[in-house]
């Protein structure tokens, strides 16, 4: 009886999917309210019964198509030119499903972290902006819902908004401005589908197929396609408690290995500054002491002094000779610790406990900032240094499940689904959470950027923003990861139809969100202007340095992108922010001047073979003060001297 039972249960089972998938739908993105997109086939896809007929109808045009023996379908209307509202009316041989309020349009991706997901109720003057968006109700928005996968999903969560003064606080602030800025030069709706995630690395928004051209995330690929991914998630939170307790227990604390008496002979070596990149730490979470030994003359033995060792990643202690000199927590604090008097000897042992709970982890940052400043002696610390592992989380066979846990976990959920819909490009605002790996930037983005391209089949116009300034502005020019970074979208521009909203000039130090969203979403909205919609005349191009030559005791700098010519921001007409360096490979600030409309003279005489010039070179490059004649700031470079 038993037996019947079950067969019984599997057969009403077995005739509930069926009655499930013979339904009529279509995704969540195709809703009351939508844009589609002008000028290009409107393409339909959903699930109904096998090889049932559907017929699509918008605007007088109608189509049919056969679903096929697993009841998906799919029907292409041919393209319209913009207007509305209209009614979509999509039915099979039973059912039927309508959507009213249909527009045709320019229909625009809006995707990256936080500063694209950042809301319009906390950018500047929200009050204002918020109580004008009731004048664009042809400007529509579909958030995506944030959801991770570790496959491809078929479908996003989220609804299509109509722009009000109640609804548009909750926008992306940046796509908000974008759009408005195309409604008020075009005249016809706009539709942005947000699909972001604040504090998300840029491996998250790739397909799987495109991460696996980078040997890295092997081993996690192979855990996201194993069939028992689910149940390994389940178990990985326990896993990760107990890696925690290991943490804390790890045996360097009670063994001293903090003490010059211990013993470190066996310990492995490592090269600082740099997050950790040897074999068996560059997937390491855990805790990991690291040491280096150094002289010093005997006349500045047992004076104070100070001890830079700029950013680790996340949580140091820190002993000089056996005595603790400091301890942070965070991976963005600045480490800057005072040597008190008596602690220095002739020969010396700095030792350092270094906690990393995610990502990557070390001791990084500019080489000239890890030193030891005593008396007027300022002694480099960087070079080859030796480490220890005392506890390590691939012990416990576990990943922290988050959007930066694998690679592709957003693209999966969040993109993935989307790719059927025709769209005119995308805008994207991302980087900060790479910074800490600036040097892979310059290989991922492109290759994200192909990436989404051949997923949609088409050279889809792909604009970004540059990193802001960020972070307190430096007396003296040194190296930089943010710059890094920024380069590495620069040299992205290599890529046909694209464009970069330069915004050095709108950051804030002291937050990672500027709140000026309206100059982003503007500088974002020109290179689409000019490149997709006949604005020729528009200059969306900030000014780009071109050469660098030497003639005689100057350095001349010839740019691109002047628009009628280069400006200075400075009442007394002085530039600022260039830095060259000699055959030393020390940059030194230089004075700077205008020569015509397309040049930039260096006068550096205390350079004796000037060899490379920098420009807004920095985390916050706050005094970068070159633009052209429409407004736009000059792109940061680094360049050779010919």
């Amino acid at each position: 009886m038993k037996k019947y039972f079950f067969l019984l249960l599997g057969i009403l089972c077995s005739s509930w999917v069926l009655a499930e998938t013979s339904a009529l739908s279509m995704p969540r993105i195709f809703a009351d309210h939508m844009v589609l997109q002008r000028d290009e086939s409107i393409d339909l896809w959903g699930t109904s019964a096998p090889k049932e007929k559907i017929t699509a109808e918008l605007n007088g045009q109608k189509k049919s198509a056969r679903a096929d023996a697993e009841g998906k379908w799919s029907v292409s209307l041919p393209a319209m030119p913009a207007g509305g509202p209209y009614t979509l009316t999509v039915k099979g041989k039973k059912e039927r499903i309508v959507f009213t309020d249909v527009w045709l349009g320019e229909v625009w991706i809006c995707s990256g972290q936080s500063n694209m997901e950042f809301r319009l109720h906390t950018a500047m003057n929200a009050a204002e902006e918020i109580a004008d968006a009731e004048n664009y109700p042809l400007l529509r928005s579909f958030n995506v819902k944030q959801v991770m996968s570790h496959l491809p999903l078929d479908d996003v969560q989220g609804e299509w908004q109509v722009c009000t003064s109640e609804t548009a606080g909750d926008f992306s602030a940046v796509g908000y401005f974008f759009a408005r800025e195309l409604y008020r030069e075009l005249g016809v709706p706009v539709g942005f589908i947000n699909t972001s995630w604040g504090g998300t690395d840029i491996e998250s928004w790739m397909s799987m197929e495109a991460i696996e051209k980078f040997p890295k995330y092997k081993r996690l690929q192979d855990r996201m396609r194993s069939p028992n991914f689910e149940e390994y998630v389940r178990r990985s939170d326990e896993n990760r408690a107990k890696f925690v307790e290991s943490m804390k227990s790890e045996p360097g604390m009670p063994e001293q290995w903090y003490s010059p008496s211990y013993s470190k002979t066996d310990w492995k070596d490592i090269v600082v500054p740099g997050l950790w990149s040897n074999e068996e730490l560059v997937s390491l979470d855990g805790v990991v002491w690291q040491t280096y030994q150094f002289s010093l003359p005997a006349e500045y033995v047992g004076e104070k002094a100070v001890l830079s060792l700029h950013v680790i990643d996340d949580d140091d202690v820190t002993w000089i000779n056996g005595h603790k000199i400091g301890e942070t927590v965070g991976y963005d604090v600045r480490r800057l610790y005072s040597v008190p008097a008596g602690v220095l000897k002739e020969s010396n042992e700095i030792t350092i406990k270094i906690s990393d709970y995610r990502g990557g982890g070390g001791l990084y940052g500019p080489a000239n900032e890890i030193y030891l400043k005593v008396g007027d002696k300022t002694l480099p610390l960087s070079g080859v240094w030796k480490y220890k592992v005392s506890a390590a989380n691939t012990d416990f066979d576990f990943v922290e499940f988050g959007p930066n846990s694998y690679p592709s976990m957003l693209y999966n959920a969040m993109v993935n689904p989307l790719l059927h819909l025709n769209i005119r490009g995308v805008i994207w605002y991302q980087g900060e959470n790479n910074t800490n790996r600036a040097a892979e930037y310059f290989d991922l983005f492109p290759a994200m950027i192909n990436d989404w391209r051949g997923k949609w089949g088409k050279e889809l116009p792909f604009y970004w923003v540059q990193l802001a300034n960020y972070m307190e502005p430096v007396a003296e020019p040194g190296e930089s990861l943010w710059a890094q970074v920024r380069a590495a979208q620069t040299q992205t521009l290599s890529l046909p139809h694209t464009g970069q909203a330069v915004i050095i000039d709108i950051g804030e130090a002291a937050d990672i969100h500027p709140k000026n969203k309206q100059d982003v979403g503007l500088r974002l909205a020109k290179h689409a202007l000019c490149k997709d919609y006949g604005f020729s005349d528009m200059e969306c191009e900030s000014p780009m340095a071109k050469t660098a030559r030497r003639i005689e005791d100057k350095v001349v700098i010839q740019f691109d992108h002047v628009a009628d010519g280069l400006t200075v921001k400075d009442k007394y007409g002085y530039l600022k922010s260039f830095a060259v360096a000699g055959s030393d490979g020390v940059y030194h600030w230089v004075q700077a001047k205008l020569s015509g409309k397309e040049r930039v003279v260096l006068s550096c005489p205390d350079i004796s073979e000037p060899l490379s010039v920098r420009y807004a070179w920095g985390d916050n490059p706050d005094d970068a003060n070159l633009y052209n004649s429409a407004g736009l700031p000059a792109t940061p470079f680094e360049m050779k001297i010919e």
